[in-house]
């Protein structure tokens, strides 16, 4: 009997044995730390405690004036240059006494106040600037201004006098029409647009006195000043939205190529020069480089 126990006694050892390492593997499994849901919870915590966006528009401040301080100390102080001081501060003049108050622009520019006629496009282009940079620092969405709108421009410089960059517009235009064009003269209408003796005219004529004057009918700028077969002494002027507006049969002009006028800004004199049958001005809007009809744009 006892020998019979001993031979049987392997295969019982083996039996046990297989039975202990198939509990403590199921045992294991169960567990086994679960390891790849907390890196997944790890990395959705790593993407909510990102720092929000900085905001892109910074405040202006103002400084009181203190003894001893100058232009150029406050300037540097701040960071910024004596040409963007001038340009916060339109009445600053170069005594500053204790107690002033000067506005500080966040960084090296100019500040602008929209006025009539004023489009986000002349701005950009009168100080230089994109039109994306002045949307940005001024938290803009679209192109809209509003009459005394206050604009931050970027990197800007104050005009000086003698560009009359920032004439006001010495005629108001209608606000009404989103194309703000406005009446280039006074005078009485002596020919419209179309079909005439014999082929297209491509403007309207007003007649008037030589040397009346002759205005913008829309901020832009000036592409052309010279003179020209057939219009004589002409200005053509660049607009936004494709326009172009051209002013013929001019005694004189004022202003130069490449120069950036206001609508309303006088750009020339009434004349009769070129083929003209008397004083007048000939006046063409084009969309795109092709003419038309003036009254289409006009209040």
């Amino acid at each position: 009997m006892n020998l019979i126990w001993l031979k049987e006694q392997p295969k019982f050892l083996y039996t046990l044995a297989a039975l202990f390492g198939i509990g403590a593997l199921v045992f294991g499994t169960m567990h086994i730390p679960k390891s790849a849901p907390e890196e997944k919870v790890e990395a959705v915590q790593n993407v909510s405690s990102d720092p929000e966006p900085a905001q892109t528009v910074q405040k202006q401040t103002t400084h009181t004036v203190k003894e001893g301080e100058t232009l150029s100390t406050i300037a540097e102080q701040y960071g910024i240059d004596i040409d963007t001081l001038e340009g916060a501060n339109p009445d600053l003049k170069v005594d500053i006494h204790p107690g002033d108050q000067l506005v500080i622009l966040p960084q090296k520019g100019v500040l602008h106040t929209a006025g009539t006629g004023d489009t986000l496009w002349w701005i950009a282009n009168a100080y230089h600037v994109e039109i994306a940079a002045i949307l940005q620092a001024n938290g803009k969405v679209d192109e809209d201004l509003s009459i005394g709108e206050s604009l931050f421009i970027p990197g800007g410089k104050k005009p000086k006098e003698t560009e009359r960059l920032l004439a006001r517009a010495e005629t108001s235009v209608s606000r009404s029409s989103s194309n703000r064009f406005s009446w280039p003269t006074e005078g009485e209408l002596t020919s419209g647009f179309g079909h005439r003796w014999g082929r297209n005219h491509d403007g309207i004529d007003l007649a008037n006195d030589v040397g009346t004057p002759v205005r913008a009918a829309r901020s832009g700028r000036v592409s052309y000043s010279g003179w020209s077969s057939g219009y004589g002494r002409v200005v053509m002027i660049e607009h936004e939205q494709g326009y172009t507006t051209v002013y013929g049969h001019l005694s004189e002009s004022f202003v130069s190529e490449g120069q950036y006028v206001k609508v309303g800004q006088s750009i020339a004199a009434m004349g009769n020069t070129g083929y003209s049958t008397g004083p007048h001005l000939h006046f063409e809007v084009r969309k795109n480089g092709t003419p038309i009809n003036p009254y289409n744009v006009l209040p």
